[in-house]
């Protein structure tokens, strides 16, 4: 059975080879098959028919593109802090608010009289406490009295124990209404401060003066009750994006990086913004980096939830020394190219350091090329061979 499955594979193998050896055959003699005279040379001194190309002098740019979903600069929830019938509510979506506004305003019929519940409360405690203090006075009085006779054996140490223990039931008292005027007080602070929380203000300890309101969620008349939003409030004087960078990418972005914005809601224009934040960690499932761009937004033109295009430019290279990606290949794990001499017709592998590559042309930081490079049939040759270059490249060069 061992034997049957390795015959398989090795079958299979041969015929896998064969078949890019069929490829490889077919590419060649397309090139040549396009050139009569190149054909008749070939067989004649048995040289590989190339394309090459003359190196361009160009603009290259290395950029990273991503889409997402504008966000508000800030954004949180009014919440009524008290329950009850929502009387007012003065702002609706789309308007303008400023810090400090009448935004709306809560039956407080049931909060008035608390407060003044909690006031008369705090009187009788108040009267409670002055007349034990009053006691308190007359026990200690008392007491001392009670003390001198019994330090003379005017009475007996009963009725010197009685005095004592009046006097400490009276000390608590007073102490126990203290403490109820203090909680009286409380209550009284608390009822106050419902009363005061159903007229409710527009309120924000930072940012711009001038928010929005971004969504409406009740009519007046409505029943509210705390922990549920009335309206929610947006700052858009400035907004931002966020964008997911890919593990290999993110060395390449910075704080403070340029980034160019295209919503879809304004085809054609192109809106700045900069990088103004990045995650210190990489998401295990997605392993990508969250970025944070801010985009300044005075005329309110951009609006929360538009969806955008991101490009951010890397690195930007004029002038530059440009080749076909195919030009390229590594010879003894170096990286270069064949250059072509169409006086000899040798080709010689060159060493070159790479810039910016993309997938239609790749920059030649160094060396400067001054000869066509060979970019179609270069697996072909060795550094020092003679080669003939077809048809279609003389004409291209012939242009030139």
């Amino acid at each position: 059975m061992r034997e049957r499955v390795y015959k398989a594979k090795k079958a299979a193998i041969a015929v896998a080879l064969t078949f890019l050896a069929g490829i490889a055959g077919l590419t060649v003699w397309r090139y040549v098959s396009d050139d009569p005279e190149a054909t008749d040379e070939r067989k004649e001194l048995g040289e590989p028919v190339v394309n090459v190309v003359l190196p361009e002098r160009g603009h290259i740019v290395d950029d990273r593109r991503f889409s997402g979903t504008l966000l508000p600069w800030s954004s949180f929830d009014i919440d009524p802090e008290v329950s009850g019938r929502l009387l007012s509510l003065y702002f609706d979506i789309g308007d303008t608010i400023r810090r400090g506004e009448l935004i709306a305003k809560i039956d407080d019929v049931p909060y008035v009289q608390a407060v003044k519940e909690a006031e008369a409360g705090l009187e009788v405690a108040r009267a409670k406490y002055r007349e034990a203090v009053d006691l308190t006075k007359f026990y200690l009085s008392e007491f001392r009295r009670v003390e001198k006779l019994q330090a003379n054996q005017a009475i007996s140490y009963s009725d010197y124990e009685k005095a004592e223990s009046n006097l400490k039931v009276q000390e608590a008292k007073k102490a126990q209404y203290e403490a109820e005027i203090r909680s009286c007080e409380a209550k009284l602070i608390s009822a106050q401060r419902d009363l005061a929380n159903t007229t409710i203000k527009a309120d924000w300890a930072t940012g711009a003066e001038l928010r929005h309101v971004g969504e409406r969620y009740v009519d007046a008349g409505a029943l509210i009750s705390t922990g549920k939003p009335i309206l929610k409030i947006i700052s858009i004087d400035k907004i931002k994006a966020r964008i997911q960078i890919i593990e290999r990418d993110f060395r390449f972005f910075r704080l403070g990086q340029e980034a160019e914005i295209m919503p879809d809601a304004f085809p054609g224009e192109v809106f700045r913004g900069v990088i103004s934040m990045m995650s210190n960690e990489l998401s295990e499932t997605t392993r990508t980096l969250v970025a944070q761009i801010t985009i300044p937004n005075e005329d309110y033109r951009l609006l929360p939830g538009m969806f955008i295009r991101v490009r951010i430019i890397l690195s930007e290279h004029k002038n530059a020394q440009l080749l076909p990606p195919s030009a390229l290949l590594t010879v003894d794990d170096r990286q270069g190219v064949y250059t072509y001499d169409p006086e000899t017709r040798v080709v010689r592998f060159v060493p070159v350091k790479i810039g910016i590559a993309l997938r239609d042309k790749v920059e030649i930081v160094e060396p400067e090329l001054r000869l066509p490079v060979v970019t179609v049939g270069n697996h072909l040759l060795q550094d020092g061979t003679k080669a003939i270059i077809s048809a279609l490249s003389k004409e291209e060069m012939a242009k030139r």
